[in-house]
């Protein structure tokens, strides 16, 4: 009962922090479009904005993404330490009720899930006539994977001893997939809600709906015992990373073939105004 409200007060938090934030960045979006009338570019505007939020996420994810993976590949005391801590306080915290709630979660993340859920949003996406829209969740969810593995061979980090764990698990445990795939597939798919719902309050539902549900399932790896609490930190900060760059580059590309299109169309029509 506890992490389900702790689950629930999660939601809270970010619905709030979604829903105080979006209007006023919309507000100083419009403030700085007004002051940018005669700038002949004031049309990538939006472009220079996605891009420069982009890098911020990037770097933040990327550094600390990392510095996780340069403490595992030392084998940090510390980390070792952390890990191990979590770990012994995860296996005496467990419940009925948590462990009903956690393998819930858990089983939402698996690859198969996840997989399900984002093929089922890109048909609708493209029956809705969203096709590319479809096409980047999709696209961004499978190269995700594709990452996550190449990632688990290059470190072979092993998992923690699976004697005492609640679920059965295989493969190399960092980065944690459940984290990194939720985090790329949940993130994409709550990007284009945003981008899709119209008022914050429902732009909040989803993106805080979305995040909390990837956090959920990242404390579910760790409490049913099958990761160290390090691999689903750095699974996620990786889910981030690569969830931002393909959000960046997708959102750049299609924003700037929208605008020369435009302009081409604006030119057009002049042109033929004047013949």
């Amino acid at each position: 009962m506890l992490f389900i409200l702790l689950f629930a007060l999660l939601f809270v938090i970010l619905w709030t922090f979604f829903y105080a934030t979006g209007p006023a960045l919309a507000r100083v979006l419009a403030v700085t479009s007004r002051w940018t009338t005669h700038f002949r570019y004031r049309d990538y505007l939006p472009v220079l904005v996605i891009v420069a939020a982009g890098l911020v996420i990037t770097a933040i994810a990327g550094d600390a993404f990392l510095d996780i993976a340069e403490r595992v590949h030392a084998n940090a005391p510390r980390l070792e330490h952390m890990d191990t801590e979590m770990h012994a306080w995860a296996a005496t915290t467990r419940s009925q009720g948590a462990t009903t709630f956690f393998v819930t979660l858990t089983i939402i993340g698996t690859p198969g899930v996840v997989a399900g859920i984002v093929i089922v949003a890109g048909v609708l996406l493209a029956l809705r006539k969203h096709l590319a829209w479809g096409v980047y969740v999709v696209t961004t969810t499978a190269l995700g994977g594709l990452i996550n593995l190449e990632l688990k061979l290059y470190f072979a980090r092993a998992r923690p001893e699976l004697a005492e764990a609640l679920r059965r698990a295989h493969g190399y445990s960092f980065p944690s997939g459940h984290a990194m795939g939720s985090a790329v597939a949940f993130g994409a798919l709550s990007y284009v809600a945003f981008r899709l719902l119209h008022g914050w309050r429902t732009r909040a539902t989803a993106l805080a709906f979305a995040w909390s549900l990837t956090a959920g399932i990242c404390i579910s790896r760790v409490y049913l015992g099958v990761h160290w609490f390090s691999d689903v930190c750095a699974g996620l900060a990786a889910g981030l990373l690569w969830f931002a760059i393909a959000t960046v580059a997708y959102e750049t590309f299609r924003r700037i073939r929208r605008i020369r299109a435009q302009r081409l169309r604006v030119t057009g029509d002049a042109g033929g105004a004047t013949a």
